[in-house]
């Protein structure tokens, strides 16, 4: 991925005093260990009871909180942190991918970072397909699915254009890449693809985007 330039030189910026910056980072720490613990009852609530309709307070119980708490952190509730989990699972694919970047070269790229995150979705299996049910409740007040991983896949094909002629630009490669991607994964949620076709699908998702692009030259 692109490394992000800094959104301010760090001379030039303001120094708080050591006791505000300490407690400021305690406080971070211990909102983001609040989040965590959220997220990981969710997860273990749906590792053991498949299917189960998850509420806030059978959450807050498990993750040691109040409902108060995991509103606090969500509040949009279930779809908001259903979306979070949507959002690590992507970023796993990430992380995955910057290990080595330069593994692969040209459009090997995108189709190598797509399929990551298809195995990262593979690999959260049931958890996977209940934040994907829950993603349609939420539609119209989320990014997800559309902004989860739509620019790191942009990054990825802008990468690839420096080895090969693109049939488009890499914004519509993208949309249209993750049309095809969150189809399967909405297609294996709903139970109408196996693992092994869910996988092979998403994994095709590159080749369709530029064959769908290229046609439409």
């Amino acid at each position: 991925m692109h490394d992000r330039p800094l959104a301010e030189s760090a001379l030039s910026a303001s120094v708080p005093s050591r006791t505000g910056d300490g407690r400021s980072a305690r406080g971070a720490r211990e909102r983001a260990l609040s989040r965590q613990r959220i997220l990981s009852s969710v997860r273990d609530i749906v590792a053991v009871n498949d299917g189960v309709d998850l509420r806030i307070e059978d959450i807050a119980r498990v993750a040691g909180c109040s409902r108060a708490t995991v509103h606090n952190h969500f509040p949009h509730a279930i779809p908001g942190i259903f979306e979070a989990l949507a959002v690590e699972t992507v970023e796993a694919a990430i992380r995955r991918y910057r290990i080595d970047p330069d593994e692969h070269s040209g459009l090997d790229k995108p189709r190598h970072f797509v399929g990551l995150i298809a195995d990262e979705f593979y690999k959260a299996g049931e958890l996977a397909v209940v934040m994907v049910r829950a993603s349609v409740d939420q539609v119209e007040n989320s990014s997800w699915p559309w902004g989860i991983g739509y620019q790191a896949t942009i990054d990825c094909y802008d990468e690839a254009a420096g080895d090969v002629d693109l049939p488009g630009a890499t914004a519509d490669l993208a949309e249209t890449t993750l049309i095809h991607f969150y189809g399967s994964l909405y297609l294996w949620a709903l139970g109408k693809l196996d693992g092994d076709r869910f996988l092979r699908s998403a994994k095709s998702s590159v080749d369709l985007a530029l064959n769908a692009l290229q046609v439409s030259r």
